[in-house]
């Protein structure tokens, strides 16, 4: 990558900081913070974390500050990468155009929280073109009924019925990516709710567009589908690296590990695959790996992307 064109450091302001009440303020009353209270009380099911949380927000309501007031930034996830924090739209994409070059995102660290598998299952179908339509996320077997959680600690945006997607939920992260759950037979969890990376937030089921039980995982970033395995391995169910890059390109806009260097072949996958997953076009792919003309792709073999 040409030194003029490195990528920019992520700046986002991850997490609330109450030590430090800037002059952007926003008030918060106790009916608002008693409300997200009561939407933890709405899980069939309380666990640890969910009780911890709860204990937080007692911590607030019992306070003697006499003005509460939290930072903007902390109020709402991400602020820094959006104008709003809108409960009825699915997305709102935003033009590539509007895209840096290149940027790096932290996914996990000690403030952003450490990231969970939704739900663990084999894969039905990937990310990219099926049937003459661009499939936007990854579509994971399970029952009706199977549990389904946060993949990152976040804010809840969306969940409710929506279209093809049936039953949603769709989280809105610190970092600014946006995780979408799709199919859900029973939704468990409200707008505006903080959630944390493991938390029950659904049940598997076949809702909307759906020919079967099967969850379909999308991940977003300004309203820009990127491709998931490009992020996470659906094998280890683990990210690849704590930073991702996103790119834009002539394909448009996609996201890989910050420290990617190697590629390993799937059963599928393509030159025109591999190369868009990185940012790559088909020839500079070929010239990254000293090959003048593209061969058959093995499972396991490797390849250079950066």
């Amino acid at each position: 990558m040409r030194a003029d064109r490195a990528p920019l450091k992520d700046t986002t302001r991850l997490k609330i900081n109450t030590s430090s009440i800037s002059s952007n303020k926003i008030g918060v009353t106790k009916l608002q913070l008693v409300k997200l209270v009561d939407s933890l009380l709405d899980l069939s099911v309380i666990e640890e974390k969910e009780i911890e949380l709860i204990s937080y927000y007692n911590s607030i309501l019992t306070s003697n500050q006499a003005n509460l007031t939290i930072v903007k930034c902390g109020n709402f996830p991400a602020t820094n990468f959006y104008d709003d924090f809108d409960e009825s739209t699915v997305f709102q994409i935003i033009p590539d155009c509007e895209f840096p070059d290149s940027q790096i995102i932290k996914i996990e660290s000690d403030s952003l929280g450490i990231y969970h598998h939704p739900k663990e299952g084999p894969v039905n179908s990937k990310f990219g073109w099926r049937d003459g339509k661009m499939h936007k996320g990854i579509d994971i077997n399970l029952h009706k009924g199977d549990a389904i959680v946060a993949a990152f600690d976040g804010m809840v945006r969306i969940a409710h019925v929506k279209g093809a997607y049936g039953n949603v939920v769709i989280i809105r992260h610190y970092n600014g990516l946006e995780t979408v759950y799709a199919h859900l037979s029973k939704i468990k969890v409200k707008p505006g709710q903080v959630v944390l990376a493991g938390q029950l937030i659904g049940l598997g089921g076949s809702t909307g567009r759906s020919s079967g039980p099967h969850l379909h995982f999308e991940v977003r970033f300004k309203g820009q589908a990127l491709n998931p395995s490009s992020i996470i391995s659906f094998t280890d169910n683990k990210t690849f690296n704590d930073s991702i890059v996103i790119k834009k390109s002539r394909y448009g806009i996609c996201a890989y590990p910050s420290n990617a260097t190697l590629h390993t072949i799937e059963r599928g996958d393509t030159w025109y695959e591999v190369a868009k997953r990185y940012g790559l076009s088909m020839k500079e792919l070929c010239v990254l790996n000293g090959i003048e003309k593209r061969y058959y792709l093995k499972p396991g073999q490797k390849l250079r992307v950066n």
